[in-house]
């Protein structure tokens, strides 16, 4: 019986290594096919051009696009070895996104590991260093700590949804407490967009190092009311249980949209109770004031919102007056303009007490006009604000510039 068993046990053995053996053989069309190469792609020359490179030798066309103005369909070269490539530039100093399309089917770029993500979209990433994308540009300094929570949003009738939550980095080592500042995603992101992004963390850590921002906790929830937690991830089923609105288009491309945008017919103010900025305010403010060394009450409790986002912190604010010290508004605001109801919650939120309501627009954004009136109106009911207008359309180059200018005065 012994050696029976040391017989079978053999053969097993034999099988698995022959199992092993074929398996192992060289795929016999592999000698057909021309062997990838190792590419630098994106290449920075020291002028601020960027060649671009993309192995794909049976592609009849590859063209390369990005999120920069001009940036769509720029045709790239093939050598004799399959590689395509191309340079532009030079190019300003910038977090951009970019992508191949090779025969039209949409690829990243295979020798560059950098990527974001927005809701449904996956793009490469390129940064070009300087002095106007030095707040976001990663730096050797002390750097926070982002924390991904679950917590029950009883007002959405769900048990756990994710946020995502930058302490500082002395948070671990200290008995400090903190005021907040509530930071809200445009449509298409998530509780993910403002750090992939928006750069959030990363011009957070530079601030604090660079001492000009008051030490504070940064809460990103997810303003999707439908989702428990971000797509992408394989938290959930795929495909989603729930439609994700597509995020804006590059620039290039959000131009072509805009007159079709701006000629929309005024839209009914959404209903509050039961709403995601009911629930911001109801689940997210008593759960994060509970489970962190905060500083409670409205004057250490700030919030801005961009695009979707803006009109979440809107009605946030406008519908609990006294609770955020502390407003911003980016690139959004009501379609069709102010109308005498929210400029009443305008007026109660001022009684309220505020110390500082910010708005800023792009000289291009399609919310730029709607941005325009909600400045005014907080103005003549005596704020104390300011409107930031820099270039660029309803993009991320704006909100990480605004994140920084915003942050920069909050709780002082």
């Amino acid at each position: 019986m012994k050696l029976h068993r040391v017989g079978w046990l053999g053969a097993v053995i034999v099988a698995l290594l022959s199992a092993t053996v074929a398996y192992a053989q060289p795929d016999p069309g592999a000698a057909n096919r021309p062997a990838a190469p190792k590419l630098l792609s994106p290449e920075i020359h020291p002028d601020k051009t960027v060649t671009f490179r993309f192995f794909a030798p049976k592609s009849q066309e590859v063209t390369l696009n990005g999120s920069w103005d001009g940036g769509t369909d720029i045709k790239m070269t093939k050598d004799g070895a399959g590689v395509w490539s191309v340079t532009i530039g030079p190019m300003a100093p910038q977090l951009w996104g970019y992508w191949f399309l090779a025969d039209g089917v949409k690829a990243l770029d295979p020798s560059n590991g950098e990527t974001q993500r927005d809701g449904n979209r996956y793009d490469n990433l390129l940064m070009i260093s300087g002095k106007e994308s030095e707040l976001w540009d990663f730096k050797d300094v002390p750097h926070g700590t982002v924390e991904q929570v679950w917590f029950p949003s009883p007002t959405l009738k769900q048990a756990r949804r994710r946020m995502y939550v930058w302490l500082p980095p002395d948070y671990k080592t200290s008995t400090t407490k903190y005021p907040v500042l509530y930071l809200l995603h445009g449509g298409g992101g998530d509780e993910d967009a403002w750090t992939t992004m928006g750069r959030a963390t990363i011009i957070l850590d530079n601030l604090l190092a660079a001492g000009k921002m008051k030490p504070m906790i940064v809460v990103m929830p997810n303003g999707n009311a439908t989702q428990t937690v971000s797509q992408g991830y394989a938290f959930g089923p795929t495909p989603a249980p729930q439609q994700v609105v597509a995020p804006a288009p590059p620039p290039i491309q959000a131009a072509a949209q805009a007159a079709g945008q701006q000629n929309r017919p005024a839209q009914a103010q959404q209903p509050y109770e039961g709403s995601y900025p009911h629930s911001l305010v109801k689940d997210v403010i008593p759960f994060v004031e509970q489970s962190y060394r905060v500083i409670v009450g409205k004057d250490s409790r700030a919030i801005a919102g961009l695009s979707m986002g803006g009109r979440h912190t809107l009605a946030a604010t406008n519908n609990n007056p006294g609770v955020f010290g502390w407003i911003a508004v980016f690139s959004s605001g009501p379609t069709g303009g102010v109308d005498p109801e929210t400029r009443k919650q305008l007026e109660a939120v001022k009684a309220g007490g505020v110390h500082f309501y910010w708005t800023g627009a792009g000289t291009t954004d399609t919310a730029r006009e709607r941005m325009i009136d909600v400045h005014k109106v907080v103005k003549e009911l005596g704020f104390k604000t300011s409107y930031k207008e820099i270039p660029g359309r309803h993009y991320w180059f704006l909100w990480r510039d605004f994140l920084g200018d915003y942050a920069q005065l909050l709780f002082k």
